[in-house]
């Protein structure tokens, strides 16, 4: 499946989340999305230096999150192409962000009713909204969002 149309988040262990504590990582599966790219065209793309890009997609790697699709020798140098499993994670348990208590944290919060296409859908927008975001080249301090869907209680919702 072409991981630019995945509706659904892929299933992922809380050893696998604790890789995703990074806006750096986040942004290297992003790049890793839709075409398979050497650690070098990352850096390049995400204009970091190739040391720190390599580690990360070592990380990502070692970890699951990414995969190894092809080598290719150029120059007697074997180049490694990867390719991100998702955008998108669901974790048993997820672990919360430790935020700095500022003026800055902002929290939201609603209640809709959806058909099952209508999550999918919604759940495609937000996957959207966050690409755009994650792959801007921005600058400053790092900050964390946390999006939560799921159904409530029948109870809850009168």
């Amino acid at each position: 499946m072409d991981n630019k149309h995945r509706t659904e988040p892929v299933t992922i262990t809380a050893e696998q989340s604790k890789l995703l504590h990074s806006a750096l990582r986040i942004r290297i599966l992003r790049v890793l999305e839709d075409e398979a790219r050497t650690s070098k065209q990352v850096a390049d793309l995400l204009q970091k230096t190739p040391g720190n890009v390599h580690y990360h997609i070592q990380k990502l790697y070692d970890g699951g999150l990414l995969k190894l699709v092809g080598t290719q020798i150029v120059g007697g140098v074997v180049e490694k192409y990867y390719r991100s499993i998702g955008s998108m994670f669901r974790a048993a348990d997820f672990p919360e962000y430790q935020f700095i208590q500022d003026k800055s944290k902002n929290r939201f919060a609603t209640r809709l009713y959806l058909s099952d296409a209508e999550r999918v859908e919604l759940l495609a927008e937000f996957d959207d909204l966050l690409s755009r975001w994650e792959n801007r080249q921005t600058s400053g301090d790092e900050y964390g969002i946390s999006i939560t869907l799921g159904r409530v209680h029948e109870e809850s919702s009168s």
